[in-house]
């Protein structure tokens, strides 16, 4: 865990791994206060020469389901793919002569620092070719201490990735409420409804937010008709806008790059209907 200023009001968690991106919009105040921790999550099969006498089984009896061993002919001696190993430990298992060790490797870093805003943030990167980025995303939540080792801390934001897969169950654990934004079209529709499923199964509030509200598409109707059909609360809408791409060009929050642009508006419409719904100060 890392200690962070007990000081600070807000602390916010790109859990998005795979693709973190808050740090580009949320710069450090200097290059110094940046905290790294590196993470070994991800396992692979390491080879051991000493150990091989070369009888080939672990290629000709296909010891990985995944394809993660050739032979190298010239050598005599298994190839690994660490790209497309998964570190079962099968080979480990099946070689008569245990040529195979399964170690922990690598799996991504954890990266922190305070703000220009004042706050912090604390985001993960996964190294390609690792498949334990759920696991990386519980880093990242755990990297921060217990919330009332800090003063004045009142908020905890936590950005999280799309879909329904490990990451994203690794993410939404554990909260007290999930914002979801979606778009008028079929597969944000699709994608809305799976993701509440699995919301639902951990029992957490949520709220929805629809986003490029204002494109002609035939399913706003349908996506309106669905969150009021069920009583699920939207919290507001934001309309496509270009300003939105030039503030991402600039690097910069919206609501920091047009503080009076119509979709800053919104967005802070939504932000009150947030805390009137989940009794922020």
């Amino acid at each position: 865990m890392a200690h962070l200023d007990p000081t600070v009001s807000s602390i916010t968690l790109d859990c998005d791994v795979d693709a973190p991106n808050l740090a580009l919009i949320l710069p450090p105040i200097n290059d110094d206060n940046t905290q790294i921790k590196e993470v070994f999550t991800s396992k692979k099969a390491d080879f051991l020469p000493d150990k091989c006498i070369t009888c080939k089984k672990c290629v000709d009896e296909h010891f990985c389901e995944f394809g993660a061993l050739s032979w190298d002919f010239t050598k005599e001696t298994p190839i690994i793919d660490y790209l497309a190993c998964e570190g079962c430990g099968a080979c480990r298992i099946l070689c008569p002569e245990q040529a195979f060790n399964i170690k922990n490797v690598k799996s991504g870093e954890i990266k922190a620092y305070k703000t220009i805003q004042e706050s912090y943030l604390v985001y993960g990167t996964t190294v390609l070719g690792s498949t334990t980025s759920g696991k990386l995303v519980t880093e990242v939540k755990n990297f921060v201490e217990y919330p009332k080792d800090y003063k004045m801390l009142d908020l905890i934001i936590v950005d999280g990735p799309p879909g329904i897969g490990c990451p994203v169950i690794a993410t939404i654990s554990g909260l007290d409420y999930v914002l979801l934004i979606t778009e008028p079209t079929p597969s944000g529709l699709h994608d809305l409804k799976r993701v509440i499923e699995v919301i639902k199964q951990f029992n957490i509030p949520f709220g929805i937010v629809i986003n490029k509200a204002n494109i002609k598409s035939l399913f706003k109707k349908k996506i309106m008709k669905f969150i009021k059909i069920n009583k699920y609360n939207l919290l507001g809408l934001i309309d496509f806008d270009l300003i939105i791409p030039e503030a991402m060009a600039a690097a910069m929050p919206i609501v920091e790059f047009a503080p009076r642009s119509e979709v800053t508006r919104e967005i802070k419409d939504i932000y009150n209907n947030l805390k009137s719904t989940i009794k922020l100060n």
